[in-house]
């Protein structure tokens, strides 16, 4: 084989599903140069499914195929399901409960069947972060808690779910990404931990992961001076191979979070070889993915024994992924009924109601759900400017058809007199995802003024929030409802709450 095929088999490249047939045959150059697999991004479940068999058709090597798919297979392609997020599913399952953890298994075994089925072989999940900081952008409702153990023993039933079924889970984002404020998309986040306090939070749920026999660990691009002042970990051989392969005793495969993240400053090859010589295995998401192939190959002298290390650990796991292929998972068990039940019980359990102190229960304040008198109004908030909230504004109007909707967002021309005008029951659904490259956890300080104003205005106020919960509880409405995320299943369930509450 030649050198740059052994070194291109140490590269996951980007996959654009929904442009999966116009960008074919440049994926499948890839293939043809040895590429060691794709990361998917997008699409239509089985078109995307396809692609990729036909890309492992033609592959010397099978190719690692992966996806962040932390919330299900529907988190990235159309037609699959989507479960909650790891904050809701936490706020869902009692791990005392028998019947709780029944219910989690069965989900997870639904997300692993639908990756396998679509032919993915590698989840990047579980993220094993303690989200300590509640103004964290980019983790929040992605971590199962801000407590260690519940982060440990969430984690642990995920990645033995996953594995279970073949898969190769990845615990990230090593040391831990939760107490920070900045987004490593944009910029290079600090963790300020000492060491005792690392091992104590931090660390544990990776310890935990790495006993449970997690197969693969992503390494964040973020500071953690404890570990080592100079380099982030992702180019850290202090942190990879002096503290995580031979303190922590992980034997998998360490892979990077995304090259083409803007906390790296150096350039992605020049990082690329600085991550391959710091002890990881796998360089993932290059934007150039052929430039950083021949750049590490014109560097071959000096990597030699580091890469020729990394590939045969890679060949290793390739040869046992071979060995479970199977025909169990096919397109018919992918966005099932029972899947989609499954996702929506676990939304309805995951749902959080804080009353202010004025009130006993929920029904205090939803008068009007049974009153045919009372019509409320709904002010829909979209901090990401993504018309959201239908399924959930959908799901009031077959109750209540004179209903009026205000909807606002961060690109709104219209003047907002109308949250100024005084309303007797109000409903506000709060959206805002926490995605890469946003760089902020919550609303706009433009929309928290129309929050604040439209809660001030109301008799009876109701903020459903379908985003991070941290910052509604700044807001003094009579209710906060936290239901985590935009999914259909979530909004269903909070629609269904004003209904029957709990």
């Amino acid at each position: 084989m030649t050198i740059k095929k052994k070194i291109a088999q140490l590269i996951i490249a980007r996959l654009d599903g929904k442009d999966i047939k116009k960008k074919f045959s440049y994926y499948q150059s890839l293939v043809k140069k040895g590429i060691g697999g794709f990361i998917i991004f997008g699409g239509e479940v089985k078109e995307v499914s396809s692609a990729i068999k036909k890309l492992q058709a033609v592959a010397e090597i099978p190719l690692f195929i992966s996806s962040d798919i932390e919330r299900g297979l529907g988190q990235q392609l159309e037609g699959a399901t989507v479960f909650p997020s790891a904050m809701a599913v936490a706020s869902a399952i009692n791990k005392n409960n028998v019947s709780d953890t029944r219910l989690l298994r069965k989900s997870i075994s639904i997300i692993a069947k639908e990756a396998r089925a679509a032919g993915i072989n590698a989840i990047f999940s579980p993220v094993m972060d303690v989200n300590t900081n509640p103004k964290n952008p980019i983790i929040c409702t992605r971590a199962f808690s801000d407590n260690p153990e519940q982060v440990s023993w969430f984690g642990k039933e995920f990645i033995k779910g996953f594995q279970r079924h073949g898969l190769i889970a990845c615990a990230k984002h090593f040391p831990g990404h939760g107490d920070t404020s900045r987004d490593s998309h944009k910029e290079l986040p600090v963790v300020r931990a000492d060491m005792k306090r690392l091992r104590k939070v931090e660390l544990h749920p990776f310890k935990e992961a790495i006993q449970a026999g997690v197969k693969m660990v992503m390494v964040g691009h973020l500071m953690a001076p404890a570990l080592d002042k100079k380099f982030p970990s992702s180019l850290s051989e202090k942190t990879i191979k002096g503290f995580l392969k031979n303190k922590m005793g992980f034997k998998g495969l360490v892979i990077t979070d995304a090259m083409n993240m803007q906390a790296l400053k150096s350039g992605e090859e020049k990082a690329s070889l600085t991550a391959l010589n710091a002890g990881a295995d796998i360089i993932l998401h290059p934007g150039n993915p052929e430039r950083v192939i021949n750049y590490l190959a014109s560097k071959w002298d000096e990597i030699k024994p580091r890469a020729e290390e990394s590939f045969q650990r890679i060949l290793d796991t390739k040869k046992e992924l071979i060995k479970i292929h199977d025909t169990r998972y096919t397109m018919h068990d992918i966005g099932t009924k029972t899947s989609r039940d499954l996702a929506y019980k676990l939304a309805q359990k995951s749902l959080k109601v804080k009353l202010d102190i004025k009130y006993t229960n929920l029904l205090e304040i939803l008068h009007f759900t049974t009153s045919k008198k009372e019509v409320p109004s709904i002010l829909v908030i979209d901090d990401d400017n993504m018309k959201s909230g239908k399924t959930f504004v959908n799901a009031l109007k077959k109750r209540y058809r004179k209903i009026k909707v205000y909807y606002t967002d961060n690109s709104t021309t219209t003047p907002h007199s109308a949250f100024r005008i005084p309303h007797s029951e109000l409903i506000i659904a709060v959206f805002s995802k926490v995605s890469a490259w946003k760089g902020r956890s919550g609303l706009s300080e433009e929309l928290k003024t129309i929050l604040k104003t439209a809660v001030r205005n109301s008799k009876h106020s109701l903020i459903i929030g379908f985003c991070c919960p941290y910052f509604l509880s700044s807001f003094k409405a009579d209710a906060v409802i936290e239901a985590y995320s935009d999914s259909e299943a979530a909004q269903e369930a909070a629609a269904e709450m004003l209904f029957c509450p709990l």
